[in-house]
């Protein structure tokens, strides 16, 4: 990227990256960054952003990346001030027991629900979040059943769930009516 269009973001990159030399950050495009963070140093972080005017915390994403055996989270922010939009990303391990994070829901207090989502659909544990218990969306008490991995099967959960064998033609795993 040449040109003035971009240095208004990029001034404000290299600002957040001065306070922050573990990251790495670029301009994306007009009002939009983004920055690769280490999962240990989520919370500096968020909080650097917060100080340098990132307002709101818009949502926590989650890429499961099954082949890297990886997550990718990543944190949505918006600053009011500046008018800019920040992708925040980090990855960690996919295994339910490495799947760990730390909260931020004393940083941005809407956190708390979106690492909800994120342990509910995939399994992240957000360390610190009361709100971390067994997934609301299936309901039975089956453990490690995360409806948004890209390892969990469907069909057969809702097959077994449901009973409904007969419904289903077992060769081509079409639902039958």
């Amino acid at each position: 990227m040449t040109g003035a269009k971009w240095e208004r973001e990029q001034a404000l990159v290299q600002k957040i990256l001065e306070k922050a030399p573990y990251a790495e950050g670029r301009v994306r495009r007009e009002r939009r960054i983004e920055f690769k963070v280490p999962a240990d140093r989520i919370r500096d972080f968020l909080m650097t952003l917060k100080e340098n005017n990132f307002e709101l915390m818009l949502q926590i994403t989650v890429v499961d990346w099954l082949k890297e055996g990886e997550y990718e989270l990543v944190y949505q922010m918006w600053s009011i001030t500046h008018r800019t939009h920040a992708m925040v990303k980090t990855r960690i391990p996919r295994e339910l027991d490495k799947a760990r994070m730390p909260t931020v829901k004393d940083i941005y207090p809407v956190a708390e629900t979106y690492e909800r989502d994120a342990h509910d659909f995939y399994g992240v544990y957000f360390e610190g979040n009361e709100k971390m218990e067994m997934p609301w969306i299936l309901d039975d008490a089956e453990q490690g059943l995360f409806p948004h991995r890209k390892d969990f099967d469907m069909l057969a959960y809702v097959k077994k769930k449901y009973k409904i064998l007969d419904r289903f033609d077992e060769n081509k795993d079409n639902y039958v009516i």
